[in-house]
């Protein structure tokens, strides 16, 4: 299975969130299985779920009959994907737009690795700007950051003002 996150599912919390829908999915079909099976007439209707994991459902069915095997493999590979994948946080000084979020993991995923995981936090006193933590590498890009490294011309830039 070639699996292809959307933009929207960024980060390990999203993809355990996503693996508890696909479960949760992956336990209807097994009864909706046996109820055909047992030639049961009155099937239920399945859950309600993100648009995204309708979505990855739909494409496994373009490619494959769905079986419950397939599902517990997709299950499975969103799991090591989580675990394996390159993760990066991100901190802005401002809770983040869906829009701006979606176009920050599509970058990350077209330069870094398509496989990048991107967390966002948000931390007022950075004052703008944003902090980029990558394993034990931090590089710290923010308003405030740029102030305390110019303390010493702080005074000089407010004397101008």
């Amino acid at each position: 299975m070639n699996l292809k996150l959307p933009e929207t599912i960024a980060s390990k919390q999203d993809i355990s969130t996503l693996i508890a829908e696909i479960r949760e999915y992956a336990q209807w079909f097994e009864h909706e299985t046996i109820k055909r099976r047992m030639n049961v007439t009155e099937l239920s209707t399945p859950p309600q779920f993100s648009t995204t994991a309708v979505r990855l459902i739909h494409d496994l069915s373009v490619e494959h009959t769905v079986t419950l095997e397939l599902i517990t493999q997709l299950a499975k590979e969103l799991e090591v994907y989580a675990q394996t994948a390159p993760n990066i946080s991100i901190t802005l000084a401002a809770p983040i737009t869906p829009s701006v979020k979606e176009e920050l993991v599509r970058w990350c995923r077209e330069n870094i690795s398509p496989m990048t995981l991107v967390s966002f936090t948000f931390n007022t006193t950075l004052l703008g700007g944003l902090v980029v933590r990558y394993g034990s590498h931090v590089y710290d890009w923010s308003f405030r950051r740029k102030i305390l490294d110019n303390r010493s011309r702080l005074a000089e830039v407010l004397q101008r003002v």
